[in-house]
């Protein structure tokens, strides 16, 4: 990761001028007055030749020699990452260790954001827990949603501009190890940890079991992320499921998405293509509302008869939310819980010339009613308060037991 360079406070200017003197004070306090009085243009807005003006000013004349891709790099993360949550840039070597890193295929079993500090500081940041993957890593050190990540593999969260280069540290080989200052939700001081990277377990993000209720046979399919192979996944389970309940069959299908932070869209879509035999499953509206892309339903194998709830909560994001808003604009299945977590955008991986990897977000997505996702959520048809917890199973099953 590359390091914010450090300014000089105020206090550092004044120290300097005690040292050169009444006169040395003087000079540099009437050039900075003349350059504070400098009449500002009409047009006040920066444009790109004052910009590339400024940064050979820099260049050129800070005290200290600045290396100029170093500076350029650090400019462009602090552009990109100020855009919006997922917008980022990667250096070519940083570019180079995630590509490593994903072939190596471990991980630490969470996803982060970088958010605001918690400790009163607003200048500071951190890494939150969002989402962990069932028996992954994280969840066998009793790491939970809501903890916060101070620092990864000894860098700190405050000197990072996107969670994407926290994601690359949180990456590695099988069996390795990293250290982690770990502030658990609630409390004041962090703690060292150690993590064994491990890779995820596919069968883990799909798990299904039926639930005998008066008479009735329920399929309840957790999932807990939406990476690939997820899709056949579901499918495969909620066939052994059906053959598990013999001729009676099925009297309804729960499906949890409860802290599922998304993950491959195509995924999600498999299984809403599941259950909508007509029409658009998801469209992308990129600068100006034009439609770049839209996904429709395909008639082959669709169950359209099967009771269906959808069940969600306020960490369920992306992908996820992408098949519970398709499912809902269908009227193919009534969606329990708290609104999800409101993301819809599309983020483009553009390398440039050097090496480097820009994502920029491009796109949002539009549900098949042409509802905004992003920064809304799903409002659910039935509202449960703490769907996380039992209350929102027992308030799906009482739901299909009614149908």
């Amino acid at each position: 990761m590359l390091d914010a360079p450090s300014f000089a406070p105020r206090s550092a200017w004044l120290l300097l001028g005690l040292m050169l003197g009444i006169g040395g004070t003087m000079a540099i306090q009437a050039s900075l007055g003349e350059a504070i009085a400098g009449k500002p243009s009409k047009d006040s807005a920066i444009d790109r030749q004052q910009f590339h003006d400024a940064l050979d000013l820099v260049l050129d004349r800070h005290v200290d020699p600045v290396d100029p891709q170093l500076l350029m790099a650090l400019g462009l993360k602090h552009m990109a990452g100020g855009l919006d949550s997922y917008s980022n840039f990667l250096t070519a070597q940083e570019r180079e260790l995630a590509r490593k890193r994903e072939q190596q295929g471990a991980d630490a079993g969470l996803v982060v954001r970088l958010i605001a500090g918690p400790l009163g500081d607003s200048e500071s940041q951190v890494l939150e827990v969002v989402a962990l993957t069932p028996g992954g890593p994280a969840e066998l050190l009793g790491i939970g949603v809501g903890d916060m990540l101070l620092e990864v593999r000894g860098q700190a969260s405050d000197r990072m501009t996107s969670a994407a280069e926290a994601q690359i540290l949180l990456a590695g080989a099988p069996g390795e190890t990293i250290d982690l200052e770990l502030l658990r939700a609630g409390r004041d001081r962090g703690e060292s940890i150690e993590l064994e990277l491990a890779k995820p377990d596919i069968d883990a993000l799909v798990d299904g079991e039926l639930i005998h209720q008066q008479g009735r046979i329920v399929a309840v399919i957790a999932i807990r992320s939406f990476r690939s192979g997820v899709g056949e996944g579901f499918k495969t389970q909620l066939a052994e499921l059906r053959r598990a309940a013999g001729k009676p069959g099925l009297s309804g299908i729960v499906l949890d998405l409860r802290g599922n932070p998304g993950g491959e869209v195509d995924e999600a879509l498999v299984i809403a293509d599941a259950f909508i035999e007509d029409g658009i499953l998801t469209r992308t509206r990129g600068r100006g509302g034009k439609i770049l892309r839209e996904e429709r339903a395909t008639r082959a194998g669709t169950d359209t008869t099967t009771p269906l709830v959808v069940l969600q909560d306020r960490r369920s994001a992306s992908a996820s939310e992408l098949l519970a808003v398709a499912l809902q604009d269908h009227h193919r299945a009534t969606i329990v819980g708290e609104r999800s977590f409101g993301k819809g955008t599309v983020q483009d991986r553009i390398g440039l010339p050097d090496g480097s990897l820009l994502t920029l977000t491009v796109a949002r997505y539009f549900s098949p009613e042409d509802r905004s996702i992003d920064g809304r959520g799903i409002e659910p048809d039935l509202a449960v308060t703490d769907p996380s917890g039992p209350a929102g199973l027992e308030a799906a099953l009482h739901w299909l037991g009614k149908s």
